[in-house]
């Protein structure tokens, strides 16, 4: 598991780093500044997902409320990755949206899917019933 987490601290790294390196400069020339902004912004949000799971993966065994969010917070870059492979032709973007797609479903199996709580502390027994006191 610490694998898998210290592989999603990376691609939280990397994410917003690929862009720059798939983007041409020329087709980049003049964009206007809101799409450019929604653009990073979405970025960050990919980017804070696999941070997310990155970091509370441990507690996302034990909290029912964690796991669902590190699920809603997957979706976004396993749609990103499935709009991506959908829309584009281009040899780089697909590989792009390829990596994105299986990562986001990795991590999906790896930490949200599996329901069973971390069994490590063995559950507690009952107690045991007291004797009504003696007059």
């Amino acid at each position: 598991m610490i694998f898998l987490r210290l592989l999603s601290f990376l691609i939280a790294i990397v994410i917003p780093v690929v862009p720059a390196l798939v983007l041409s400069d020329d087709s980049t020339r003049g964009m206007p500044g809101w799409p450019v902004l929604g653009g990073l912004f979405g970025l960050s949000l990919i980017s804070g997902s696999f941070l997310y799971i990155a970091l509370l993966a441990p507690r996302m065994r034990r909290s029912i409320a964690l796991r669902a969010l590190g699920g809603l917070l997957l979706m976004l870059p396993a749609a990103v990755g499935g709009g991506v492979l959908w829309q584009r032709s281009e040899a780089e973007m697909l590989w792009c949206g390829g990596l994105l797609l299986a990562a986001s479903v990795l991590m999906f199996i790896s930490f949200v899917f599996p329901a069973t709580p971390d069994r490590r502390q063995r559950p507690m027994r009952k107690r045991d019933r007291q004797e009504p006191a003696l007059p």
